[in-house]
């Protein structure tokens, strides 16, 4: 199994094709199958890397805290492991959004282009936008057995008509488990708390001097699509916002066709400028 020791840890990651690098990063508890259909769409023209955060999938899980530092640390071991010296297209989805964030305000010079999913400043920052009362309960108590957890977060996580017409994610998701295991608590509790950051991560937007790719679903209730906005805002000339239609927080996924096409072009445009 592709593993590197980075940063003191086990850090699981896979990568397909060949040219610029483009490297993916997923949200809590996500691992590089997020981004399946992702990786087989742009391996025909990118260096395309994924990768399981700390606490995720097959990566090591040490006790906690993490912090953001760590798992942008992280992510900046992997590139160096890897030989790559090039500044990268990066993606990250949810708190993979924030870790990407963190890691473009320590690391500006490693980044060529930035897409932000489904994601917006750290859960500490005051310009945060949460969700409702109602989601945030299920988030903290989503059921007593693996099952019961997967049914709830799954709930929150699709659109209920993508949900109605695909069934069988969630006996994908269960197969998933069952191959590599599901997040433990430890783990689960140290990414929320890493993604807390009390840092100014909306001051931070402004210093971006990349273009970025701002991408929501409009019926996210996870990460509620003002902070797509708050983004935007945040970020000033170098950001532009994609808005997708019936789609919630796993947008990637649900949108696959129209997701890839949008984040291509936006690839594309940096090719172009480069």
């Amino acid at each position: 199994m592709p593993t590197l020791r980075v940063n003191g840890i086990d850090l699981y990651y896979e990568e397909q094709g060949s040219g610029a690098p483009l490297v993916m990063v997923p949200g809590l508890g996500g691992t590089v199958e997020s981004w399946r259909a992702q990786i087989a769409h742009f391996k025909h023209r990118y260096r395309v890397i994924a990768l399981d955060n700390r606490g995720s999938g097959r990566s090591s899980m040490p006790p906690g805290p993490y912090t953001m530092d760590d798992m942008a640390a992280d992510l900046a071991g992997l590139l160096d492991a890897l030989d790559i010296t090039e500044p990268v297209r990066l993606v990250g989805v949810s708190m993979g959004g924030v870790l990407v964030q963190c890691f473009i305000h320590h690391y500006p010079e490693r980044v060529a282009q930035l897409a932000l999913v489904s994601t917006g400043v750290s859960g500490g920052d005051p310009r945060i936008t949460f969700p409702s009362l109602a989601v945030l309960q299920k988030l903290a108590f989503p059921g007593a057995t693996p099952r019961q957890r997967l049914q709830t977060l799954f709930s929150l996580y699709f659109h209920p008509r993508y949900l109605e017409a695909h069934p069988e994610v969630f006996d994908e998701a269960i197969q998933l488990y069952a191959r590599i295991g599901a997040q433990p608590d430890h783990a689960t509790r140290a990414q929320l708390q890493a993604v807390q950051d009390t840092r100014p991560y909306y001051k931070w937007l402004a210093k971006i001097n990349v273009p970025v790719l701002v991408m929501h679903g409009e019926d996210d209730v996870v990460w509620p699509v003002k902070n797509a906005h708050t983004l935007v805002k945040g970020i000033g000339d170098n950001a532009e916002l994609a808005l997708f239609k019936e789609a919630g927080h796993v947008l990637f996924q649900e949108k696959q066709a129209e997701f890839n096409a949008c984040l291509e072009r936006f690839l594309e445009q940096g090719v172009a400028q480069a």
